[in-house]
């Protein structure tokens, strides 16, 4: 009966790990042209790692600190546009004749003309001291904002010649020939607006505001008349790219081009009007006011601190190549470093998404080990991965399912270690099931019971019979499917008890021997006429035995009781005592040792022993001279 529930048992978990065992088949690649091109379908990297790469490669990157110089240089036109790019020529930039104020007096067939070569300029610009103030301020990254000074010079290249003959005759006061040239110097705020997608360069949006000088005339593009000077304001707005030389340094350099438009109101219809001024104190020209509307193409250099890749862009790449664990490591670092960071939110982001497919990670992992048949390591990747999973029941089961079939495996596994008699081996390996699953659980005690069933199978080989009948008994009463085991193992005890007792001849061994015989007569129900009568044989023998023993304990009684009297009476033993006095008083010695090796009875020592004390007495001339307790 119970090999046939140990049999049902087996067979039911053969079926069970059989329905259930079979591990994920590795994905096949798709093939085409029957078979002779083969494509991989599962990627590398992490979907979107792509368009990640190109527009948002620097979505950590630390906030540029402050850029120390940058220098501008170009040439551009005063005027307005017209036309179209595709037909650059000179009907591209025209002259705004409305731009410049006369007095009311002036004629207009004597206002200044200016011709396609009269609108260009030249002109350099430095923005020093530029600060992110933002990021300083609430911890802003996401773009760099820039605010510093900046200071402005340009002037047109080629003047328009002002009809000095008209003006002479209008004003006295004007003298040679002379070329209205505007030359300007500007001292502006400035702010740069930068969106930096990859990490070798940025696209810049630059505003400045400020004031602005300017000299008029000049006779031949070298000294500029300044009797006569203007002021105003002065706005700029430009857009442009810059390339970064060294990416890979703390202090880093630019390349770049603006393309920059400029704005710049000199003096007022009243010649004086706030900052809006004129300052003509020999009254020499007809212009009251005049705008500059400047486009022009800008060479940029420049020079900047910061901006670099942080642990954030690194996790990120991680990401993308499916290392969730490690990414989700350095994107909890990054938090810790740039906790204003302005995209903190999407570190939190990938950090869930990290949380949620590191699971799957892991199991895949395990899933490899299991294919290789290395079961306990991939054993320890699926409870990695189940203490990991946070709301997803579809790995949770998955996860649950792999894990209980290897449970059943080994559970198996441990039934037959029974049959082979392995017992510390099946329990150790139940034992270690039980620790992650019910099956296990469920099944240590009996398992257990069969260590104990062995434990006395090695005292009964010994020879310790009772010991060996008390794992018995523990083995029975934690599993009683044992019964028929026991009784087997109890019926052999008894022979071999019964065997025992035929070769005793010491009391203890008669004893054992009589023990043995009763034991086994219990246990076996009976052990024969022949070992009935060694049982009478043993008892007579143990009777006379313990006669003996009886008398030899009295007499070893008398005689401690007579060396305590001899020790007790010792107090009234004097120096000076005779042989015979003493002896009257302690009785013989148990140890009399004579002088001269015996030849000299004059000198003697006698020796009394009890409670592991020694009393020593020395005669000298058959007198006691001394008296020793040890």
């Amino acid at each position: 009966m119970l090999i046939m529930k140990k049999t049902r048992h087996a067979l039911f978990i053969l079926i069970l790990s059989g329905l259930c065992g079979q591990i994920e088949e590795e994905k096949k690649p798709k093939t085409f042209l029957f078979g002779l091109i083969k494509f991989d379908t599962e990627s590398a990297y992490e979907e979107g790692a792509w368009f990640d790469k190109w527009f948002h490669a620097r979505e950590f990157a630390a906030p540029v600190n402050m850029i120390p110089v940058e220098i501008h240089y170009g040439i551009g036109f005063n005027g307005k546009t017209s036309g179209s790019a595709s037909n650059l020529g000179e009907n591209s930039a025209k002259d705004d004749p409305d731009k410049i104020k006369y007095d009311k007096t002036m004629d207009p067939e004597q206002y200044i003309v200016q011709e396609f070569s009269n609108l260009w300029a030249s002109s350099m610009e430095v923005d020093v001291g530029l600060i992110n103030i933002p990021h300083y301020l609430v911890g802003s990254s996401w773009m760099n904002v820039m605010t510093g000074l900046t200071y402005r010079t340009s002037k047109t290249l080629y003047g328009a010649e002002v009809p000095y003959k008209e003006w002479s005759q209008t004003n006295v006061n004007w003298g040679d020939t002379v070329h209205f040239s505007p030359k300007i110097d500007e001292y502006m705020l400035t702010t740069h607006f930068q969106y930096q997608p990859f990490n070798n360069w940025f696209i810049n949006f630059r505003y400045s505001y400020g004031l602005a000088s300017a000299l008029f005339y000049t006779a031949d593009h070298e000294q500029w008349d300044e009797t006569l000077t203007g002021s105003g304001t002065s706005a700029a707005y430009g857009a442009g790219i810059r390339f970064i030389l060294d990416p890979g340094k703390e202090n880093r350099f630019t390349v770049g081009l603006d393309f920059r438009y400029s704005y710049t109101k000199i003096g007022s219809t009243k010649k004086t009007s706030g900052l809006h001024t004129i300052w003509d104190p020999d009254d020499k020209t007809p212009i009251n006011r005049f705008d500059l509307s400047n486009y022009g193409l800008y060479l940029t250099l420049s020079a900047f601190y910061g901006g670099n890749k942080t642990i954030g862009d690194k996790a990120k790449k991680l990401y993308y190549r499916k290392d969730y664990v490690h990414a989700r490591k350095n994107f909890m670092q990054f938090l810790s470093d740039y906790p204003t960071h302005a995209n903190r939110h999407r570190a939190e982001e990938y950090i869930a998404d990290c949380e949620y497919k590191i699971p799957y990670t892991i199991m895949d992992e395990g899933v490899m080990l299991d294919k290789k048949n290395k079961t306990q390591k991939a054993l320890d990747k699926y409870m990695y991965a189940k203490s990991l999973v946070k709301n997803d029941t579809l790995i949770m089961n998955t996860l649950d399912r792999r894990i209980d079939q290897i449970a059943l495996l080994w559970m198996l596994a441990a039934e037959n270690m029974l049959k082979e008699f392995k017992y510390d081996e099946a329990y150790n390996l139940v034992k270690h099931v039980a620790e992650f699953s019910i099956h296990g659980k469920k099944e240590l005690r009996r398992f257990k019971s069969w260590v104990v069933l062995g434990e006395g199978k090695k005292y009964q080989n010994a020879g310790f019979i009772g010991k060996a009948m008390g794992k018995y008994a523990n083995a029975l009463e934690m599993n009683p499917d044992l019964i028929y085991e026991v009784k087997s193992l109890q019926y052999r005890a008894g022979i071999q008890m019964a065997k025992l007792a035929t070769e005793a001849d010491e009391f203890e061994e008669i004893q054992l021997a009589i023990y043995s015989l009763e034991f086994a007569r219990e246990l076996s129900g009976g052990i024969g006429k022949r070992n009935e009568q060694l049982l009478l044989d043993l008892n007579q023998k143990l009777k006379t035995l313990s006669d003996y023993n009886t008398r030899i304990l009295i007499e070893q009684k008398m005689n401690l009781a007579r060396t305590k009297q001899a020790i007790a009476r010792s107090e009234k033993l004097k120096i000076g005592q005779t042989i015979p006095q003493v002896q009257a008083l302690l009785g013989e010695p148990h140890e009399k040792i004579i002088g001269s090796n015996g030849s000299n009875p004059e000198e003697q020592l006698w020796i009394y022993f009890v409670n592991q004390k020694s009393l020593q007495l020395s005669f000298h001339y058959y007198q006691l001279f001394k008296i020793e307790e040890l």
